[in-house]
């Protein structure tokens, strides 16, 4: 067989087997390490416009970090124990943090004054999120204690709590519609609920991962819901109708964070394997493989995804930056 024959032969079987014949480039970024945390960084969320980050940790702190020189701005001192995770208000005026201790705190960005403690949680509150209204009048959390419960964010009261989990929840996010409400639990369960504040029932129970779901997010058209897992799997769902386009085996152990670029092309995500990845949302294709040398126990991005931002197992706060 001569050469042409073999590579249009080979070339045929590519197509029929269902592979691109042009591989995605593979996007170059490179680390550097900004600052650090007494203990294990748990949690990165990046502000609305890109000038601020913050970032939680076992050593019970928050730090808010400006963009895009990672200089440390300030530290939060307030919670009694490990700070689970954190989230920025969509003015980017306030930031909600959820603790071991049980509790949310509503903080002030530029004062860095503890605003509002949300008591109710009967154990570890794991995950936290505001509503995507202007004023961000709401917060959602999850916890220990199996239930998502609702706050209003001004007043530091509880609305409702939501129950139908049946083992520990681990993360909660709103949709950026306003119209929904996901969370995610040990029982291998997704629940999607109304945000309709007269409604306790869910309206969606996604079903398809095998073991602990660790964390949701929608992507910033409301359009699509990322699930990972204790597994290392990455699960796409179609909104609001709950359709799973897509699973992604993209770790070797757990993923405890992921977050989407502003255009909803692009996912990271990272993991205790010490590796960041970023996928084509739409075709599932790895963009970047990097080695952090390090356990990663959150991640988020700036807008475009040139600067990703990790919270390590070894307390250090770095930047990756697209070269």
């Amino acid at each position: 067989m001569n050469t042409k024959l073999k590579i249009a032969l080979f070339a045929f079987l590519l197509y029929t087997s269902g592979s691109l014949l042009v591989a995605a480039p593979q996007l170059k970024y490179e680390m550097k390490t900004v600052g650090k945390h007494d203990d294990e960084v748990l949690g990165v969320f990046v502000n609305d416009n890109d000038t601020k980050f913050a970032t939680c940790s076992l050593d019970e702190t928050i730090k808010i970090w400006s963009l895009p020189d990672g200089k440390e701005l300030k530290t939060l001192k307030g919670h009694l124990g490990q700070v689970n995770n954190l989230a920025f208000s969509g003015n980017d005026k306030q930031i909600a943090s959820a603790s071991s201790d049980h509790t949310v705190r509503i903080w002030d960005v530029e004062s860095g004054t503890q605003l509002k403690v949300l008591k109710g949680h009967t154990d570890q509150v794991i995950g936290v999120y505001f509503s995507p209204d202007d004023s961000s009048t709401f917060v959602a959390s999850t916890s220990f204690d199996k239930t998502v419960k609702l706050w209003d964010a001004r007043l530091g009261t509880e609305i409702k709590t939501l129950r139908e989990h049946t083992l520990p929840t681990n993360n909660v996010a709103y949709s950026y519609d306003g119209k929904y409400l996901a969370s995610c639990s040990d029982d291998k369960t997704i629940k999607i609920w109304s945000t309709d504040l007269t409604t306790k029932e869910s309206i969606k129970t996604l079903l398809d991962h095998d073991c602990p779901v660790l964390t949701v997010l929608y992507s910033f058209d409301s359009k699509k819901l990322v699930s990972t897992d204790q597994k290392g799997n990455i699960k796409i769902w179609a909104m609001p109708n709950g359709q799973l386009l897509r699973t992604i085996k993209a770790h070797s152990e757990l993923i405890q964070d992921a977050s989407f670029t502003e255009d909803n092309k692009m996912l990271v995500t990272a993991s205790l394997d010490k590796k960041v990845k970023l996928w084509d949302v739409d075709s599932g294709k790895e963009l970047m493989s990097f080695d952090a040398g390090v356990e990663i126990w959150s991640v988020d991005l700036i807008s475009d995804g040139s600067t990703i931002i990790l919270g390590c197992a070894d307390g250090t706060v770095r930047f990756l930056t697209r070269k």
